[in-house]
């Protein structure tokens, strides 16, 4: 048997049952928090929220990232606030979610665990759990591990991070981010297609693209609204303006990042999505920054 991990597209080729991969984890399944999330998409939230997973660690190191109190976990840092969970256990929490009135199963970060995540999903559908499930990843996940999830995953919902492979090497240590997200993202929409909503404007299966705008980097933007155009106009598109420079973020190497989405930059890249005619867009309020920031270390981890 291969226990060679190539879930993301760095392919360490690690067996993490004896070492730890680039991504810092072993072969075990981690869990900083879950619970219903209402802050996602109106089409993911429903009436009560998204029954959303946050997975502890990320195979990627971005110099922004919100969720940098959990992403940046790695073993070597102890299970503080850390869950071990085991399939079964992944499995008891996809209901427990079920049972607050979750609209749908939100794995976020997923992709150092879609191994694991696959055979829970394939046990619980063959259970008859009957929610869709919503993969919430990177955007760098390798094709094989895109093609390993076909039928088993009902909404796909990447990052788009960059439009260029050197800010990709620059703000998140990936120097193939763009390229080879590209292509994941071309997977995940041949197998998934355009979201398709119910009679109550809930998802239930296809991709949405989330882009971050980052503040002096609109052309950026522009390359990654050229690239989704030239796949199809009518792919949902989640054009985030939530950009919050961290304190403990502070970045010398790129004073760009130490502050806020401009509203003239906002502006011109929504126009510029405008004119490109895509008929599903979803834009974002600049007070975003603060309202759709998590805090970990505290019991509600989001702001009601």
């Amino acid at each position: 048997m291969n226990n060679k991990c190539n879930l993301c597209n760095f392919k360490c080729g690690i067996d993490r049952s004896e070492h730890t991969g680039r991504c810092g984890l072993d072969n075990k399944i981690y869990v900083s928090h879950y619970g219903l999330h209402r802050g996602e998409e109106p089409f993911f939230t429903g009436n009560r929220g998204s029954g959303t997973i946050f997975f502890s660690g990320c195979t990627l190191r971005c110099r922004f990232c919100q969720n940098f109190q959990i992403s940046r976990w790695r073993i070597s840092k102890g299970l503080t606030g850390v869950d071990t969970v085991s399939v079964d256990s992944l499995i008891d929490i996809f209901y427990y979610l079920k049972s607050t009135g979750a609209s749908n199963i939100n794995l976020v970060s997923p992709t150092p665990y879609a191994d694991k995540i696959r055979e829970a999903i394939t046990k619980a559908k063959a259970a008859g759990f009957n929610l869709p499930f919503i993969y919430n990843s990177h955007g760098y996940d390798s094709p094989e591990t895109v093609e390993s999830l076909s039928g088993l995953i009902d909404i796909y919902l990447p990052d788009m991070k960059y439009g260029d492979d050197s800010l990709a090497k620059n703000f998140s240590h990936a120097p193939r981010l763009y390229t080879e997200g590209k292509e994941c993202i071309k997977n995940m929409y041949n197998q998934a297609g355009i979201l398709k909503l119910d009679s109550n404007g809930s998802a239930l299966k296809g991709i949405v693209v989330r882009h971050l705008v980052i503040p002096g980097h609109i052309e950026s933007t522009f390359q990654v609204l050229d690239f989704l155009e030239s796949i199809d106009r009518k792919i949902h598109i989640s054009l985030m303006s939530q950009y919050h420079p961290f304190s403990v973020n502070r970045d010398k190497d790129f004073p760009e990042l130490n502050r806020t989405l401009g509203r003239d930059e906002y502006k011109r890249v929504v126009d510029y999505a405008v004119n490109l005619g895509f008929k599903n867009l979803l834009i974002q309020g600049l007070d975003s920054h603060t309202s759709h920031i998590p805090d970990f270390n505290s019991d509600g981890v989001f702001e009601e």
